[in-house]
């Protein structure tokens, strides 16, 4: 059979539901479009309006399963495509009269599903990226900070980390102990959204379905410590590293879930809420890691004064975050290498999706808790 026999053929049994899904992706990424063009629309009709019942679905839906509803599809996806990859290879060893045709259908059936995967990800997810920002209509000042700035807030949270501390366990190694038994996480993050959605509307949802991530190695190769997976409304929290990360990367998550999806208001709402929360263990973690994304920013403007300020850190703060350190450290070449190429994809996808500093948007938080520190500061009486 000629190639034009082939395109024929394959065309005249998937040439219709192809021109569908070509259609809806392309309608999909106009909307995209529009959106980030007119913020307070997106913010409306999308996700103040639209969102909410999705993610109502979405939570009844994966809740009903024990196990991770995206990663058991993920896992269901894989499967099917290795299974036609396979059949296809050996059409093609075997020199079956319509391989070529079958080439070209399978093809053409890999354009479709792409076109419906990217739809359903602009309508379950996408659109947050172009909301108006979180800080919109609260008064925060948000702007470059001094480094006095830095330094005082670093201090700030450092002296709530010492003070939280005081009163938490210690594992056999000297590192803090919290409870981070999936069903109790759960309660917790509930707890506290709930109560800073009782503040805030833009927090509030039901109950989040958080999973341990199955992928847990594979995500600690490539440096992942939390991921959110649109499709089903579930955040993923990598089981494996130190206590505080977990706990701080679960808010993070829940934080996706409400629909913020720019990495560094996400982080600036782990830390509201998880400071905010009347828990101990996840005021704890948040603010050891206000402090630590702090404490890196200070390094980068003042070297000398970032320096000074570890050495001030108590033992046992020295301790949890020297093992938050050491368990992102690749432990070889290969890892080095698996972590620099899943970092560059990452700052890849975050760029395109309108976050222009990429993956150093996550460290941006940092701009929030100063807005926040100086509203604070121009308000005394404010809690």
């Amino acid at each position: 059979m000629s190639f034009r026999d082939a395109a024929t053929q394959a065309w005249s049994k998937a040439g219709r539901a192809t021109w569908i899904a070509l259609a809806a992706a392309a309608v999909a990424g106009a909307l995209r479009w529009i959106a980030g063009v007119q913020p307070e629309w997106t913010e409306a009709l999308y996700s103040r309006g639209m969102y909410p019942w999705i993610r109502s679905v979405q939570s009844a839906v994966s809740g009903l399963s024990p196990w991770s509803v995206g990663e058991l599809v993920l896992v269901a996806l894989l499967a099917f495509v290795i299974v036609r990859g396979v059949l296809l290879v050996r059409a093609i060893a075997r020199r079956e009269e319509r391989r070529l045709e079958r080439l070209l259908r399978d093809l053409l059936g890999f354009v479709r599903l792409s076109s419906w995967i990217w739809v359903v990800y602009v309508f379950t997810w996408a659109f947050h990226y172009a909301r108006l920002p979180y800080a919109h209509g609260t008064g925060l000042d948000v702007r470059p900070a001094e480094v006095g700035e830095l330094e005082a807030a670093a201090r700030e949270w450092l002296e709530r980390a010492r003070e939280l501390r005081a009163t938490l366990k210690e594992d056999t190694k000297g590192v803090v102990a919290l409870d981070t038994d999936l069903a109790n996480l759960r309660v917790k993050l509930a707890a506290a959204y709930e109560r800073a959605g009782a503040l805030d509307e833009r927090l509030a949802g039901p109950a989040p379905a958080v999973r341990n991530a199955l992928a847990s190695p594979l995500m600690t190769l490539g440096g992942i410590s939390g991921i959110y997976w649109p499709f089903t409304g579930e955040p993923h929290v990598n089981s494996l590293p130190p206590a505080p990360q977990r706990l701080f990367s679960a808010l993070h998550e829940v934080a996706h879930e409400r629909g913020f999806a720019r990495e560094d208001e996400a982080n600036y709402i782990a830390v509201h809420v998880g400071s905010t929360s009347g828990d101990t263990e996840l005021a704890y973690s948040v603010s050891l890691m206000a402090y630590l994304n702090l404490h890196r920013s200070l390094l980068a403007s003042d070297p000398e004064k970032a320096v000074q300020l570890a050495k001030e850190r108590p033992e046992g703060l020295r301790r949890d975050s020297t093992a938050i350190a050491e368990f992102w450290k690749p432990k070889s070449k290969a890892a080095e290498r698996v972590r620099e190429v899943s970092t560059t994809m990452n700052d890849t996808y975050l760029k395109a999706q309108g976050q222009v500093h990429g993956v150093k948007s996550y460290g941006r938080m940092v701009d929030l808790l100063l807005a926040e520190r100086r509203a604070r500061l121009a308000t005394p009486s404010k809690p």
